[in-house]
């Protein structure tokens, strides 16, 4: 017996959806406008000097852009978001807006140093430029018919996700002194892979893996997008682009517009810039010329599960403090002892950053929280573990903390403070109670990072300058004076660790990120010989030990040696006072940067921006099929996202029936308001040999307040809502003044609570978690209607770290008369679904990875990983008087396939294969098998 479960529909695809976050801005902030015809900058009150930066390096963009995709220009708006602590942004078609999170990221290794907001404006403008210049042939047809998600879909299936990201990147780098495409952090990553001669496909580097490191998509369109324009000009993009978003050769139009603008076909394109860059004497032909085989690490690599040990700490002449994190397991502290063997004292909490400090016995770092309602709005709050005890607790709440550091005494703490309103400054606060008991800040500083002390009266940090450059200084705790260590550069420097009279750091000098060290006082700066040229992070001097982090293609390494042992070179100062790049940039002596060179300041008008502007915001219009309905629908949704509308048309196909409805969620109150209204014409039935016909229309009106919030090690959500709905009968047709018009009305309410610990990159389902939801519908008018429905899962981990046993359970009790409502019991597997007064059941899983093939063919069809579900359900059903009638029990299992379409849609199969140890109540079959086929619905929910 063969079961089909669902239907693939391929109808729309929306870039950035999962950044944006409805209703989450608190109801207080007032919004203001800066706006021309290039963008319109929406921003909270009190942050005028951003936005005009923001308006000011746009329009610059929009008239000088010195490798142009095209001409068109098409108003953004962009808003500017200060609450939230993860420094981020996005550019997003359906609606077509630009949200810039404002809070810099406190790693200087990853995103640079130039002034964060400008470096939001070169990278997501050049994303607008890319939305405003593919509008050609198909892509523009698609636009016309489904509006922004079908030309989301259109151009996201004729150009590749690593020429939006590599494009955008070459952007910052090119039109900056800096940008990721010269910090050898982000360069390094394709190095990795061929220093350890991993031969990786060209599907594998497209579409990841759950078992090895590959680069992203970010690094390896960098890598292409550059060449092109290093080899083929500065048109070479704009006219690929162009060709291929108009679908010229219509099947893979991308590999064949390169192919005729190339003059080579797409695979030797792809393979002539990647040996470009491994043949680069700059790069790693030279480090590997020069005999720099590899890092040794202090234990053995571990071949099976990708693992790096980060942040080493010495906490006594034979053991070390690191943190551990995997591809199958949380990120955790871990003491190594000189026999080799790990003591895990505990998993960290969620946290941005993987920076912690450690000074005798205590260890300090910086955890994330969010609030409960206001989704824009999250927290970086510091967290104090005892090593010894493993007990740990939080010095403050709804704090903004970042990269904390403790003192030798274990009273103080100093961590840099990046308030909403984009001030930056250290904060010395108390370990019993977490007052504030110092504030340093400096005008000459635009961002403080990495604080440690040096004693009671001075710290170390590394200093981000205005002008977007960095230095490595001392601040004094007693008048804020600044005494700079190092020369001011565009190269990055970070991690500073104090010991024996030296402070040693890792930076970019020379163009490769290495170890240092510096007299306290300042003098002479030193290089250690580490013989590995892909990045060691993370220095720690102590008893006698040298411990770092090596990057390497199978994880951060933790390297150790004597300190009498390392070799100290003093280092060259034109080392230290240039920028020296690890690959060219394309085009860089022909164009002049942006960031942070001279722009002429341009003032714009500042006026208010009324959160009801444009709330009805239809973007776009498309069909939708679920096995019996076709819908056709226009969606709208404002530019701050606080209300989301739909109109559609219905057809049932069994009922051969129209509707038209509409339906809105508005999220800008503590409660989501939702409101909706379907009319449907000319239902029939046949009622005592009369065929009634009527029309109905169903209403419905409902508050709920939707809550989750992270906090320590878990994720936790809580929403509780209700619903009135009210449907009415309009008789038609001959009989329609005997059966009279009836109306029916229900209220629907239910509560939802749930919490689930973090997830590594192998698990499927997290290793502890809970949920549960209750439901009661109840008519109101004409019928003595209720339903009942309760539903939970609670999941264990197994007997591997990527297994789970995980139980479902549903209680599902309704009225023996008038039953109006639909049958929502997840039933036993297998079994047809029938409606009892009273059913409840269990289902229990162990589900496990069987293979990760990271196997695929043409382009199109990539496998990444194969799941495999033991289960057994039971279930208990009770006739009209709720008396037990019947079991219904199957056991079986269930395949699963995780694939990658086009190299870039997430999409699952399954196949499950249920034995029925009971009678079907449909069928009248008993011990049967059942054989289904699980397909995905869609992309993107409806």
């Amino acid at each position: 017996m063969y079961k089909k479960i669902g239907f693939l529909l391929l109808t729309t695809a929306a870039l950035h959806v999962q950044a944006q976050r409805f209703g989450g801005t608190p109801p207080g902030v007032k919004w203001r406008q800066l706006g021309s015809d290039t963008a319109r900058i929406i921003f909270p009150e009190g942050l005028e000097k951003d936005a005009q930066r923001v308006a000011t390096i746009v329009h610059n963009q929009a008239a000088n852009t010195p490798v142009a995709l095209g001409s068109r220009v098409r108003t953004i708006n962009i808003v500017l978001q200060n609450q939230t602590t993860i420094a981020n942004g996005y550019v997003g078609l359906g609606p077509y807006r630009s949200e810039f999170y404002l809070t810099p990221s406190a790693g200087n290794f990853d995103q640079g140093s130039i002034p964060w907001t400008d470096q939001l404006a070169l990278h997501e403008y050049r994303h607008v430029q890319q939305f405003n210049n593919f509008h050609n042939g198909l892509s523009q047809v698609m636009r016309v018919l489904f509006g922004e998600e079908g030309y989301a879909l259109a151009i996201n299936a004729s150009v590749p996700n690593w020429f939006y990201e590599g494009d955008a990147v070459y952007s910052e780098t090119i039109l900056s002194n800096q940008g990721r495409g010269r910090l050898p952090q982000f360069m390094n990553a394709y190095p990795s892979l061929w220093l350890a001669e991993k031969k990786y496909s060209w599907m594998k580097l497209r579409n990841g893996s759950f078992k090895d490191y590959v680069p992203d998509h970010y690094n390896l369109g960098y890598l292409l997008v550059n060449y092109g324009y290093e080899k083929y000009g500065a048109d070479f993009w704009a006219k690929v682009t162009k060709e291929a978003s108009a679908f010229k050769g219509l099947f893979y139009p991308f590999q064949k517009a390169i192919e005729k603008y190339a003059g080579v076909p797409y695979t030797r394109f792809r393979e002539e810039a990647l040996d470009y860059y491994k043949n680069t004497t700059t790069g790693i032909a030279a480090a590997t010329a020069a005999g720099e085989s590899g890092p040794h690490p202090v234990s053995s690599l571990n071949k099976q599960v990708l693992t790096s040990y980060q942040f080493p700490y010495a906490v006594s002449s034979t053991s070390t403090l690191y943190l551990k994190t995997s591809y199958n397991r949380r990120p955790g502290f871990v003491v190594r002892n000189a026999d080799g063997k790990e003591d895990w004292l505990r998993v960290r909490d969620i946290a941005i950053s993987d920076q912690y400090s450690y000074r005798n016995g205590r260890l300090v770092y910086a955890a994330y929280e969010s609030d409960p309602r206001w989704r824009w709005r999250d927290y970086s709050v510091i967290r104090v573990m005892d090593v010894e005890t493993h007990a740990q607790r939080t010095l403050t709440h709804k704090s903004r903390y970042f990269s904390p550091d403790i003192s030798a005494d274990g009273r103080r703490v100093v961590a840099v403070q990046n308030a909403r309103d984009g001030k930056s400054e250290l904060h010395v606060l108390a370990t019993d109670n977490g007052e504030v008991l110092q504030r340093i800040s400096n005008s000459s500083v635009m961002l403080f990072t990495d604080p440690k002390f040096i004693d009671d009266t001075s710290v170390v940090s590394a200093l981000r300058l205005p002008d977007g450059r960095m230095t490595l200084a001392r601040v004094s705790l007693q008048n804020s004076r600044v005494q700079p260590l190092t020369p001011s550069s565009f190269n990055v420097l970070g991690y500073p660790c104090v010991s024996d009279g030296y402070i040693y750091f890792t930076a970019s000098f020379g163009g490769r990120d290495d170890i240092f060290r510096v007299p306290v006082s300042g003098g002479v700066i030193s290089q250690m010989y580490t013989h590995w040229p892909l990045g060691n992070y993370g220095v720690n001097v102590a008893y006698g030990k040298i411990s770092w982090s090596a990057f390497t293609a199978d994880g951060y390494q933790l390297q150790q040696t004597d300190t009498a042992a390392v070799q100290w070179e003093p280092l060259p100062a034109l080392l230290a006072e240039r920028l020296a790049i690890t690959y060219p940039v394309a085009n860089a002596n022909e164009i002049q940067e942006f960031v942070p060179g001279h722009l002429k300041p341009r003032q714009f008008r500042s006026t208010r921006y009324r959160s009801g502007t444009r709330l009805f915001n239809f973007h776009s219009w498309r069909p939708y099929y679920e096995d019996p309905e076709f819908t056709f629908s226009l969606y709208g949704q404002n530019v701050l996202n606080t209300l989301e509308t739909q109109i559609y048309y219905l057809y049932n196909e069994n009922e051969k029936t129209h509707a038209a409805g509409v339906s809105a969620v508005y999220g800008k109150w503590f409660p989501y308001l939702n409101i909706g209204s379907q009319y449907t014409f000319a239902r029939q039935e046949v009622m005592n040999n009369r065929l009634r016909t009527w029309d109905q229309l169903d209403t419905r009106i409902g508050l709920s307040v939707p809550l989750s919030w992270v906090k320590k090690q878990t994720s936790r959500q809580f929403t509780v809502g209700s619903n009135f709905y009210v449907s009415q009968d309009f008789n038609k047709g001959f009989f329609k003044d005997t059966l009279g018009n009836t109306s029916f009305t229900y209220l629907h309410h239910y509560v939802t609570f749930g919490e689930q610990v973090e997830t590594a990159v192998q698990h499927f389902y997290p290793r502890l978690a809970y949920n549960l939801t209750l439901q009661f519908r109840h008519a109101l008018t004409n019928y003595n209607s209720r339903q009942f429905l309760a539903t939970g899962a609670v999941y264990f981990p197994g007997l591997a770290p990527t297994h789970n046993l995980y139980f479902n359970g549903a209680w599902q009790e309704t009225g023996v008369r008038d039953v109006r409502f639909a049958n929502r019991f997840p039933y036993s597997r297998g079994y047809n679904a029938a409606y009892f007064a009273r059913i409840w059941g269990i289902r229990s899983n162990y589900h496990l990875p069987l293979l990760y093939p990271d196997w695929g063919f043409g382009n199109m069809l990539y496998l990444q990983r194969f799941r495999l579900n033991a289960f057994y359900d039971f279930s208990k059903a009770f006739d009209v008087n709720k008396r037990p009638l019947a079991f219904q029990r199957s056991v079986g299992g269930e395949l699963f396939v995780d694939t990658k379409w086009w190299n870039q849609y997430e999409l699952t199969f399954g196949f499950r294969v249920s034995h029925l140890l009971d009678t079907d109540f449909l069928t009248r079959q008993s011990g049967a098998t059942v054989f289904e086929f699980i397909m995905p619905v869609s992309i993107l929910p409806r």
